[in-house]
């Protein structure tokens, strides 16, 4: 640990700097309250020992404004002062100060005080530790608790959904064919438009007036187009509902042993005409073996999303790094864009189901949150290092063997 001495006697800094340093601390000292400021906002340190009086700036104010700083971590300080009256504590306390020790300094004293600042130190960073910790499992939970309460709706709704979806996208199949015979029909009759203004003027005037309101031109131009373009929309509400479907009914895959590597190569191969599209490099370093026990389906499943997660975030004629190392019982999964990467805001919320940062109607939301679910599931660990202008990597860490829990678990 990291101990700021401050003092403008130097015989009493030495002197303190000889006895802490002896007891294996690493020392930094500074001979005024002013260098001491200058010191401590270039590096914080955990624990500092200041003298009261001092010119310039004294330990009283060197305390405040360390307390006035917003750090991570508390700083335990240990005021040095000659002055024992109540009111005098007080002071220091109010100050700031954690403890004081008095003078003339006792080294037997000094050293416990010293060590119970050092224990606070420590409980502190474990406390913050365990906080972390502690939201980090929090925040799992209630994505663990999303996708649970999504697992449920998607098995209802891709039901409900999918009889209407397949009636209207039968019945839009029908008006095309019929449509496009009817226009052909249409197309014939308005060849005798000539002839019927010769033989019945005023039926011909009243069937231009028509065709005019109706803006009937338009209309045999676009209809193709409408038609298609409807199509498209029910293609991606069935899209999406499959992918609801299948996230509903992802429990149902058998476990079995997975090379990590050659499932990777086979979701760019699959994902090919996508990489093609954009001219993107692909560059791979795999570990040597890397195979897990898993559910096979799910994972290719996750990587598929996160990759082309990667693809639609690179820019065109960019590279998209994978890579697989085997450490410690685990296979790491990385996958590198070079892309526009992810504002801070927005980084806590990928995994949610639904949040997407893309244009209406080019994302739904629920790849990175089923790779999230899918990973968890066999108890393993995704993550997001990001920040705009320099891509993204996610990495999934996945255990080589999950617990006999992780198998049975379902999302």
């Amino acid at each position: 640990m990291k101990i700021m001495v401050v003092d403008d006697s130097d015989v009493m800094r030495k002197l303190l700097e000889g006895w802490l340093r002896k007891w294996n601390y690493d020392v930094v000292a500074a001979p005024s309250g002013v260098e001491a400021w200058r010191l401590f906002q270039q590096e914080p340190v955990s624990l500092v020992l200041t003298d009261w009086m001092m010119p310039e700036m004294s330990g009283l104010e060197l305390i405040q404004r360390i307390r006035g700083l917003d750090l991570p971590g508390h700083v335990y300080i240990l005021l040095l002062t000659g002055r024992n009256e109540k009111t005098d504590l007080v002071e220091a306390m109010d100050a700031g100060a954690d403890d004081f020790v008095a003078k003339p300094i006792d080294p037997g004293e000094l050293r416990v005080r010293v060590r119970e600042g050092e224990r606070i130190i420590r409980l502190e960073e474990r406390l913050i530790d365990q906080n972390r910790q502690l939201r980090e499992a929090q925040a799992a939970l209630v994505q663990s608790e999303k996708l649970a309460s999504l697992g449920h709706l998607a098995a209802g709704l891709a039901h409900e959904i999918n009889n209407p979806i397949a009636f209207v996208t039968n019945n839009l199949a029908v008006l095309m064919r019929d449509a496009s015979d009817v226009m052909a029909v249409l197309a014939a009759y308005r060849q005798t438009r000539e002839r019927l203004a010769l033989a019945n003027p005023l039926l011909a005037a009243e069937i231009a007036r028509l065709e005019s309101d109706c803006d009937l031109d338009w209309i045999c131009e676009n209809q193709q187009k409408l038609f298609a373009s409807s199509s498209e929309g029910l293609a991606r509400v069935r899209n999406i509902v499959g992918n609801l479907r299948d996230f509903a009914c992802l429990h149902q895959a058998e476990f079995d042993e997975l090379d990590v590597n050659a499932a990777l190569r086979s979701t760019v191969e699959v994902l090919n005409p996508e990489i093609a599209a954009k001219q993107l490099t692909v560059q791979t370093d795999f570990a040597a073996s890397c195979s897990v026990l898993c559910h096979p389906g799910k994972i290719k499943q996750a990587f598929y999303n996160v990759l082309l997660n990667a693809i639609e975030a690179s820019a065109p004629g960019g590279q998209i790094h994978l890579r697989t190392v085997a450490d410690d019982g685990a296979v790491v999964i990385e996958v590198e864009d070079h892309g526009c990467g992810i504002d801070e805001a927005h980084r806590a919320r990928i995994f949610e189901p639904f949040f997407t940062t893309k244009p209406v109607g080019r994302g739904t939301g629920l790849g990175l949150a089923v790779s999230y679910g899918i990973v968890r599931e066999h108890e393993g660990t995704i993550s997001v290092d990001s920040a705009p202008g320099r891509g993204t990597t996610i990495r999934i860490t996945l255990p080589w063997q999950p617990s006999k829990s992780g198998r049975q678990a379902t999302i």
